[in-house]
Order: structure tokens, then C-alpha cells, then sequence
């Protein structure tokens, strides 16, 4: 298993064949955009850094040939990418040869027509979501991710404070007792693949596709879906209950003003389109 500092993360940057991330974001991100760089390594996720000028000619060549050999492209979309000529190039190469794009939005600003994207690419808002699991989580599940992307997890160092150190040695053990669990469930028969929850309701699919990206999301991102927005009322509501963590739901007004029953369990409503709560 690899190791690394933050004084030289290019030891991070992914150099096989086998299916890959390309992660663009901007020079003034860097910071922000490292923090969801390591939760992808420490999934295991090979990935491929671009960020900032590329410098000389070599280095803007070999960019150009990690970004046609990703399977997958990541934009961290704020003001900052959408000035950076390099990164824009790269990545609009990419919509036009139709190899998939996904933007990490970390504010309220959807910033995806500015870059020059289409608004069908699809992208994660961060801004709603507060720990490293669930940023996870919704990147794992988001549309072009694939589960080959996913290769040996990596221990990211980022500082050389005791405590920080003690949180590595933790997690290492964690992940060698999950080994030894998962091994003990497959050598005994145990095993069984991660729960999924099921919508069968026209609309909650619809928006939990934009979600997770497809009509059916794992139990642990069904755990950490706190808002729900809706583009029609469905004909049930049955399927909410499925959703143990939604807090808020966002419905269109005209869809209420057409009629139809509303969920009755204590949830904030939110009417979209010229409405209120």
C-alpha cells in the first residue's frame, strides 16, 4: 500500500491503464479540491490530477493524454475553473468527444453553462453535504462512475500531528478487520451484496436518479439523503418512508396548485418556483 505527504502528492497521480478519474480544478482551488481528491485515493479511486497552468510543453502533452485516457472526468466548478483556459480546454475536449463529465459544485452557483457545459452533465452539490462520507457516497453513486474505477485504497498523510497519525494507525487496523470480516463472510457463504432501496413512484425516482444516478440507490446513501426535489407530486408518497434521513422536500408550485395529496410526516416542504415554505 502506498504512501504519501502532502509536500509531493503527484506520488498519488495514477499512471497504469486500467480505468481512471482525470481531477481538474483550478490553481486557487487546490486546497479545497485536495481535501475531495484524498476521499476519493482513500476509497481507492486511481486518479489523475490536473491543476492549474501546465507550465511547459511536456507536461501540457501528457495532460492532454491523461485527460483522452480517463474514464471519467472531474470538475471542480467554481468561478476560478471557469477562468482557467487549460482546464476548460481539456474538459471541453471532453464533452465533444462524449466521454463522461461530472461536476463537484461546492456553493449554490451552477456554474456548468459558464464553463461552456451542458446542463446534462451531470454534478454533485457539495455545499449540501457536510462529512467525507456522504461526499463519497454521492460521487461513487454518481452517473459515469463505474465500480472498475476502483483499484488499492491509499493512506493520505496530511500532517505529522500525533493525533492525525493515531486516526491513520486506526483506520488502517479498521481496514484489515473489514478484510478479515469480508474474507470470513466469503469462505463461509455469508456474503451478500449491499442493500438497495427500491422507488417504484414515477417522480421519487426521477429525482432520486438525480441523486444517485440511477432508480435504485444503496442503503447507505438512502441514510444520508436529506433533500428531495421533486419536478411533479407523485401518485404515493409510500416510498419517502424508504429515505430514514430526508428532512426537506422541494415540490413545484404549480404542481400543488394542480392538486394532489402532500406527505403528511413532519417533513419541511419547499415550493419551488415563485413559492415558499
Amino acid at each position: 500500500m502506498r504512501k504519501t505527504t502532502k509536500k509531493n502528492p503527484s506520488l498519488l497521480n495514477y499512471e497504469g491503464n486500467e480505468p481512471y478519474i482525470y481531477f481538474a480544478s483550478a490553481e486557487a482551488d487546490k486546497k479545497k479540491a485536495e481535501k475531495i481528491r484524498h476521499i476519493l485515493l482513500r476509497r481507492g479511486v486511481r486518479v489523475w490530477t490536473c491543476c492549474g497552468p501546465a507550465g511547459s510543453a511536456q507536461e501540457l502533452l501528457r495532460r492532454q493524454e491523461r485527460s483522452a485516457g480517463a474514464a471519467l472526468t472531474v470538475l471542480y466548478l467554481t468561478d476560478a475553473a471557469c477562468a482557467d483556459k487549460d482546464t476548460k480546454s481539456f474538459v471541453l475536449v471532453n464533452q465533444k468527444t462524449g466521454r463522461p463529465i461530472l461536476c463537484l459544485d461546492p456553493d449554490e452557483t451552477d456554474r456548468r453553462l459558464k464553463f461552456g457545459l451542458r446542463e446534462t452533465v451531470p454534478h454533485v452539490p457539495l455545499y449540501l453535504l457536510k462529512r467525507d462520507e456522504e461526499i463519497e457516497s454521492a460521487i461513487l453513486h454518481a452517473d459515469g462512475f463505474s465500480q472498475e474505477m476502483l483499484g488499492e485504497a491509499v493512506i493520505v498523510r496530511e500532517s505529522g500531528s500525533l493525533l492525525k497519525t493515531l486516526s491513520i494507525v486506526f483506520c488502517v487496523l479498521a481496514v484489515l478487520l473489514a478484510g478479515l470480516a469480508f474474507s470470513g463472510r466469503q469462505w463461509l457463504g455469508w456474503f451478500r451484496p449491499p442493500d438497495e432501496v427500491e422507488f417504484t413512484d414515477p417522480a421519487i425516482s426521477s429525482a432520486v436518479r438525480e441523486a444517485a444516478g440511477r432508480g435504485a440507490i444503496t442503503k447507505e446513501l438512502a441514510d444520508t439523503l436529506t433533500v428531495l426535489r421533486l419536478k411533479e407530486l407523485p401518485s404515493s408518497w409510500d416510498d419517502l418512508a424508504k429515505l430514514p434521513s430526508l428532512e426537506r422536500l422541494e415540490i413545484p408550485q404549480q404542481a400543488v396548485a394542480e392538486g394532489g395529496t402532500l406527505p403528511d410526516d413532519g417533513l419541511t416542504l419547499v415550493l419551488t418556483g415563485g413559492g415558499g415554505k
